[in-house]
């Protein structure tokens, strides 16, 4: 008799299956707990910053490094450039307007002037001859012109004494006649001749005396600009102040357009800095400032805004708004700080290393109990180096982490093994 089999409960299957699922429950879950983050962490306090939210005196400012530098520097560039022969002046000290700081020597352009020279008394020379050649002929033009005058003058008298004899044919013929009439005409037609070839020469002459004229004014311009140039190798102060060091050594060769020093007058001084080109719609002229420099603090304001940006800043100077202080130096360096708002109560909070990490859109807000912190949203307005101002999210007398949140990796609690401790 067949005995009926019973089926088992657990097979190999419903194993199988069953691990595969309680597996992939749990995969699951740890899946959606790494991307959600930690929920909680417990960690050490005693190496955060903790800091309370208050209201206080809040001023938007941005300190910067200044540069002293004149209001009136001149350059000194090269000209043409040479061989340096010799140094007069040193750096740092103070030289009269005209004073003689260097000399260079360039003997290629000194035989260039020399050459120059000789063409225009070469020019100089075939104008006079020319001139005198041509006054020459016209004197003896004239001569030949009064000679003529003279010989008609003569025909004429002489031709009208025959046409009163020319009635008697006994005493003059009408072949002398028409001969004293014919040589008369001549005369005369020679004349014209004569008078045109002077107005012709005259001309040619005028035209050939500007000609030389203008060669020799391009060659005295020429001759000018060289003996500029040879003045150039001489180095002088356009201005009396204080010349700069020297950038240029006895035997250097130093090319045109090259800067060796510049001078500057040190009675009135400004500040240049460059700007972190964020600010650029917060910087306007007159937007003030101050720096403070052995105890005193001293005020300037945005004189001049250059429109170029350059390695991310704007580069401004700032002039001093009341007193100068004593004893600055061109090229010293000093901490401003420009102010973009009037000061004034607001809600603030420390900016401590936790901005980096959020940049002030959520904070780490410690519990009443002081056993933990949570993750609070928050937005905050305008900031300074130290604080940052908070809008929403934050309460006067909350207290918040202001130190790094590097290692937290952004989970939702910080649990404190014990309460903190802090102020009131």
């Amino acid at each position: 008799m067949d005995k009926p089999i019973k089926k088992k409960t657990w097979t190999a299957g419903r194993i199988i299956f069953l691990v595969v699922s309680v597996l992939a429950v749990a995969s699951l879950v740890y899946l959606y707990a790494s991307r959600s983050g930690k929920p909680r962490l417990k960690v050490d306090p005693s190496r955060m910053t903790f800091s309370r939210v208050g209201y206080g005196e809040f001023r938007e400012y941005y300190p910067f490094d200044a540069k002293v530098e004149p209001v009136t520097s001149v350059y000194l560039d090269v000209e043409t450039g040479g061989r340096v022969e010799q140094i007069f002046a040193e750096g740092g000290k103070f030289v009269k307007k005209g004073e003689l700081i260097l000399r260079f020597s360039n003997d290629s352009m000194q035989r260039s002037s020399i050459d120059t020279e000789t063409r225009l008394l070469d020019t100089l020379d075939i104008q006079r001859n020319t001139q005198f050649t041509r006054e020459q002929n016209a004197l003896v033009q004239k001569e030949n012109l009064l000679n003529l005058n003279y010989q008609i003058a003569d025909l004429e008298r002489k031709y009208r004494r025959y046409q009163a004899l020319g009635e008697n044919p006994a005493v003059i013929s009408q072949e002398d006649l028409q001969s004293v009439r014919d040589e008369l005409n001549y005369k005369k037609s020679q004349r014209d001749l004569l008078e045109e070839r002077i107005r012709q020469e005259d001309r040619l002459g005028q035209i050939q005396l500007e000609q030389a004229n203008q060669s020799i004014q391009r060659l005295n311009k020429s001759l000018d600009l060289l003996a500029k140039t040879v003045e150039s190798l001489e180095v002088r102060a356009p201005i009396a102040g204080y010349l700069s060091s020297i950038e240029a050594e006895v035997g250097q060769n130093i090319g045109p357009g090259k800067r060796i020093g510049q001078i500057d007058l040190l009675d009135k001084l400004k500040l240049r800095a460059g700007i972190d080109q964020y600010y650029i719609a917060k910087v306007n002229l007159g937007t003030k400032g101050k720096f403070t420099l052995e105890g005193k603090t001293y005020e300037v304001a945005v004189e001049k805004i250059y429109p170029e940006v350059k390695e991310d800043k704007i580069t401004v100077d700032l002039s001093f708004a009341g007193e100068m202080p004593q004893g600055i130096k061109r090229g010293q360096t000093l901490t401003v700080e420009l102010d973009f708002s009037e000061s004034g109560k607001s809600l603030v909070a420390p900016k401590g290393g936790f901005y980096n990490q959020t940049n002030g859109r959520w904070v780490y807000l410690l519990s009443e109990d002081r056993t933990s912190a949570s993750r609070a949203n928050i937005r905050t307005g305008r900031q300074n180096p130290r604080d940052v101002e908070v809008l929403e999210g934050l309460r006067e007398g909350d207290w918040i982490i202001t130190s790094g949140y590097d290692s937290f990796n952004e989970v939702d609690t910080l649990v404190f093994p014990q309460a903190v401790e802090l102020g009131k």
